[in-house]
């Protein structure tokens, strides 16, 4: 199902995109059309998480590699509008609020929609390798064409607009919520940027030289880890500061529970095994966020009641929540990965890695109409999982189709290598990872945050309504 959701948040951004541009071209550069796109951006960056998680887990549950993410160019394009559509979920309520970050806010909506057609550009075209990629389309030159007039008319307008766009007030501290919202756009362009790099650099060098070069997981992971454990710190940071300068006395006084329980969880993270300091750090950061989330989010119950968790600002502690949950599995379950093949030659056969024991129960062959498929039947802890392989007569294809044994602490997963219909030995390949499960449970927390977020909340004035040259402001008040 992933491929007609991620399309939907494609799609989706368009609204968000054509107000925008009818605001750069009509010269009404207020709040107003920020206000009338929201439920519209929301809804397309509500698509394109549900649909990464769901490639995501399409990959995990039906590749069967032993993973669910492997910075695939396909991967990657979806991926990059989703990082700059959340720089710009976050900065809009900047200007929303202050009436400033103008230029920031159109270049980000501009750039997302941009890399949309970026993304339907490497799926479509085949110019880059990937296991996503669809059959390759003579629709790829229109693709690019239509991308570079988008970024070329974006600039051009946002440049022709520069005067009225930087009208607004400064930003009082870096100690603020502004500041924090500034910083947030300076690491999310700074991951997007990354991203597209590795992503177009192997066509960049064809183009150059002609020479045919791909961009590993270690560039992604080195370059985009300290980048990441920022944004869980700012995540947790942001919500506790107020929109004007705060002092240090009262960003302590508000954060002193988050950072005791990030403490805490790197404590226990020790304590139950983790000894690299990459996901260590990772736990520690996520409980931080977790409790600043939480935090605010019984403020806003003790205010308001139940109706609190709705409206933006509490949809979104609980996005932070899963987000929260997700850095957190992603990073346990990359760093304490295991892999290994084993041999099975009889019934009876054992195998064992971290602490689960296999025993191998044998194997069925079953003849089909359009293939032929062999059942391996193994004992994994006492419980029986059934990977298979298939053969497909017609240019025999060989297609696995893995076991996974998932719990809340680990999952297990089977994937058949090679199993003969007749003696032999046969072959299975066993991966284990760490919290797996949690990683589906935080995209779950999104869902739901998004949903909230939807939700009519507290209502409040934009800063303004109307074109910036009228200075008149508006007074309609907005769901929050």
């Amino acid at each position: 199902f992933h491929p007609p959701v991620l399309y939907l948040g494609y799609v989706g951004f368009t609204v968000p995109f054509a107000f925008a541009l009818g605001a750069l071209v009509t010269g009404r550069m207020g709040e107003g059309w920020l206000v009338s796109t929201r439920r519209w951006t929301l809804l397309a960056w509500g698509a394109l998480t549900v649909g990464i998680l769901l490639g995501a887990w399409w990959s995990y549950e039906v590749l069967g590699w032993g993973g669910y993410w492997a910075w695939d160019p396909v991967e990657n394009a979806s991926f990059l509008p989703w990082l700059t559509g959340t720089a710009f979920l976050h900065s809009v309520m900047v200007q929303e609020r202050r009436g400033m970050l103008r230029v920031w806010n159109l270049s980000l909506l501009s750039a997302t929609f941009s890399l949309t057609i970026l993304g339907t550009f490497i799926t479509r075209s085949g110019v880059l390798d990937s296991v996503h990629a669809f059959t390759e389309s003579g629709i790829g030159p229109m693709l690019l064409a239509f991308f570079a007039l988008v970024v070329a008319t974006t600039v051009g307008l946002i440049a022709w607009r520069g005067d009225d766009l930087s009208m607004g007030a400064e930003i009082e501290s870096p100690l603020s919520r502004t500041g924090a919202f500034l910083a947030n756009n300076l690491l999310f362009g700074s991951f997007a940027f990354i991203v597209l790099l590795g992503t177009v650099f192997p066509l960049l060098i064809e183009a150059a030289n002609g020479s045919r070069i791909s961009v590993g997981n270690p560039y992604f992971e080195r370059m985009t880890m300290p980048i990441g454990f920022a944004l869980l710190f700012l995540m947790a940071v942001a919500p506790a500061l107020p929109w004007g300068r705060a002092g240090i006395e009262l960003i302590s006084k508000r954060l002193v529970w988050p950072a005791a329980t990030a403490a805490v969880a790197m404590v226990v993270a020790v304590l139950l095994g983790s000894r690299g300091w990459a996901p260590t750090l990772a736990v520690g950061l996520g409980g931080f966020a977790v409790a600043s989330a939480f935090r605010q989010l019984l403020l806003a119950v003790g205010a308001r009641g139940l109706r609190g968790l709705t409206g933006r600002s509490s949809g979104g502690m609980i996005v932070h929540i899963g987000v929260a949950v997700v850095a957190v599995a992603f990073a346990c379950s990359s760093s304490f990965l295991r892999q290994a093949e084993f041999s099975f030659d009889g019934v009876g056969d054992r195998a064992s890695i971290s602490g689960h024991t296999l025993v191998f129960d044998g194997l069925e062959s079953v003849a089909l109409a359009e293939k032929n498929e062999v059942r391996v039947s193994v004992l994994v802890d006492g419980e029986l999982q059934t990977p298979a392989i298939s053969t497909f007569p017609f240019g025999g294809q060989t297609i696995g189709t893995p076991a996974t044994r998932s719990s809340i602490w680990d999952d297990i997963q089977l994937s058949v290598l090679s199993a003969p219909e007749g003696s032999g030995s046969t072959i299975v390949r066993v991966t284990v990872q760490p919290l797996v499960w949690w990683l589906w449970f935080g995209g779950a927390v999104m869902a739901l945050g998004t949903v909230l977020a939807a939700v009519p909340g507290r209502s409040r004035r934009p800063a303004s309504d109307t074109a910036v040259s009228t200075g008149v402001p508006t007074r309609r008040e907005f769901p929050a």
